[in-house]
């Protein structure tokens, strides 16, 4: 029996391949949406990349506008326009593009912005444009906002009772820079004042510093007294400044290979820049020597320095002699001018006191006693502290004619007659203790035991010291000091005195009356003394040398 074979058409496939057929077909059609998609997102990509360089330019445009704008505040909006122009964005251009301006008024202590304020030293820039789609009807609006802050700011010192350098002493600064160094040294004339004369700017040991990177790194770096001034030295070669004086870079390494290797601070204890921007501080320039000195007598912890500076023979009737202490180093602070809003001084500096002891023997052969005179007058001297204080910054074209007000003021001198505690010279704590001794002393039959002291007011009303440039170390004002003409007179008519005959105390008002009138020549003695004696320490009683050393106008950064 023969088997009919079923016929089967030419156009279907053959073993089941039609769902194959349709299979290819779906994906066809898969294939053609998937490809429309990928267009589409490409096409998508372009507009948002367009926007997305339109706003990062806008943002440039806003960023520099502002920046410029800040630096004449009552024209910014001219300023603002000029410079996005410079940047390719003119108003209105083809674009619709705008740019508006607004006065601000930032607090820099608080990092805010006050509300309502008129002292206006912010601008803030805000610049729009129509961003036109590529593959769509239509345009975007594209937005920037920048706002850049300006600040005037400058440097002060204030120092109570540094005596003024003079570099033909160089035996002498040997041994004060030795001792601060805690070692020996031995620099000549030139290198001294190749140091005096040399500044160098933050920035440039920031740089040769390389793993701080900024000023407020660097300043919080705790360094070794060694590694500052290896650091000084390779700032300076490596600044823009011509011709360093190889001595100074002698003398730097010189010192570094000599100093005491257990000394060491960090520069934020020398120089106070809490209120200023890194860019504003960055160009302040330091004097080496001053920078050396400071470092030295911070890095020695008590910063105290003990020298027996003189001892006079008044021609074998009287001796003379003089110690003296200094007790801290000259502040410094870089910062903005004027009060926070707790009306505290936003930059001031602030400096702690000389202390001198002093000894008159007279008439030494008479007092029966070796090593005592006839009169002994042991006196002792706290000159406190002085203060100076930023108060207005009025910045003018060229930069030198700028004024810089800061107020000073010395306070209170304390003078004694009497044997003070053993370490009255070295203790930052507490105020000298004064107890009676023994100034007339005639081969032990009479004696007479005093005690005094006063209170007397220093240089300054606190007013304003008007500083003109240059803006540098040699930049200083002192405050009138104490006159010392009559100090002693003072001590001596407030003194009081005990007069002993063999050892028995003896009231007698008309004697007290005597001995005090035979005191008083004695006193005048030292009052006439005292003004020549200090001005040969470089010391003068109450005052204070006020600087300002450092001035940047509009220093612009943007806070926004």
């Amino acid at each position: 029996m023969r088997h009919r074979e079923e016929a089967v058409s030419p156009l279907l496939p053959r073993s089941g391949k039609r769902s194959d057929f349709r299979q290819r077909g779906a994906i066809g059609v898969l294939a053609a949406v998937a490809l429309s998609a990928a267009m589409a997102a490409a096409l998508l990509a372009v507009d948002v990349g367009s926007q997305t360089y339109t706003r990062r330019h806008l943002q440039t445009v806003a960023d520099t506008a502002a920046l410029s704008a800040v630096k004449d505040i009552p024209n910014a909006q001219s300023i603002a326009i000029d410079n996005a122009s410079r940047n390719g964005f003119t108003v209105p251009g083809t674009r619709a593009n705008t740019l508006a301006t607004a006065a601000l008024q930032y607090d820099y202590d608080n990092h805010a912005f006050v509300t309502g304020g008129t002292d206006f030293n912010a601008v803030q820039v805000t610049v729009t444009t129509q961003q036109p789609y590529f593959f769509m009807l239509g345009s975007r609006l594209v937005t920037a906002t920048a706002i850049a802050a300006r600040s005037d700011v400058a440097g002060i010192s204030v120092g109570a009772g540094l005596a003024s350098i003079d570099t033909s002493q160089s035996p002498l600064l040997d041994a004060l820079l030795g001792k601060l160094l805690n070692t020996s040294i031995k620099l000549d004339v030139m290198s001294y004042q190749g140091l005096v004369n040399t500044d160098v700017r933050l920035l440039d040991l920031v740089k040769a510093k390389g793993s701080v990177g900024t000023v407020r790194g660097l300043l919080d770096l705790d360094l070794t007294v060694s590694e500052l001034l290896e650091l000084t030295a390779t700032a300076l070669t490596q600044s823009d400044v011509a011709d360093v004086d190889v001595k100074v870079l002698d003398a730097l390494h010189l010192l570094a290979l000599r100093v005491d290797g257990g000394l060491h601070l960090k520069l934020s204890d020398l120089l106070d820049v809490s209120l200023a921007s890194d860019g504003a501080a960055a160009d302040a320039r330091i004097n080496v020597f001053q920078l050396i000195n400071l470092a030295a007598q911070v890095a020695n912890g008590k910063h105290f320095l003990d020298i027996p500076v003189v001892g006079l023979d008044l021609g074998g009737l009287a001796k003379l002699n003089i110690a003296l202490s200094l007790i801290a180093p000259p502040s410094r602070a870089i910062g903005p001018p004027g009060m926070d809003s707790s009306g505290n001084w936003r930059t001031q500096a602030h400096n702690a006191q000389w202390r001198l002891k002093i000894d008159l023997d007279v008439l030494g052969a008479l007092s029966g006693v070796e090593g005592s005179g006839l009169v002994h007058l042991p006196l002792y001297l706290e000159i406190a502290a002085a203060n100076a204080q930023l108060k207005s910054i009025d910045c003018k074209d060229p930069r030198d004619s700028s004024v810089v007000t800061v107020g000073a003021n010395s306070s209170l001198v304390r003078a004694y007659v009497g044997d003070v505690n053993a370490d009255a010279m070295t203790n930052v704590h507490k105020p000298a203790k004064v107890k009676r001794a023994t100034i007339v002393n005639v081969l032990g039959l009479i004696t007479v035991d005093a005690e005094a002291a006063i209170n007397l007011p220093g240089g300054g009303d606190g007013g304003g010291l008007e500083f003109n440039g240059p803006f540098d170390e040699k930049n200083t004002q002192r405050i009138s000091g104490l006159s010392t003409a009559g100090l002693f007179g003072s001590l001596g008519s407030d003194m009081v005195l005990d007069v002993k005959l063999l050892g028995i105390e003896i009231k007698l008002g008309e004697l007290v009356k005597a001995l005090s009138a035979l005191l008083a020549p004695i006193f005048g003695l030292l009052d006439s003394l005292l003004a020549p004696v200090l001005s040969l320490l470089g010391i003068q009683l109450g005052y204070a040398d006020v600087t300002t050393f450092y001035l940047k106008c509009g220093a612009r950064e943007l806070i926004f």
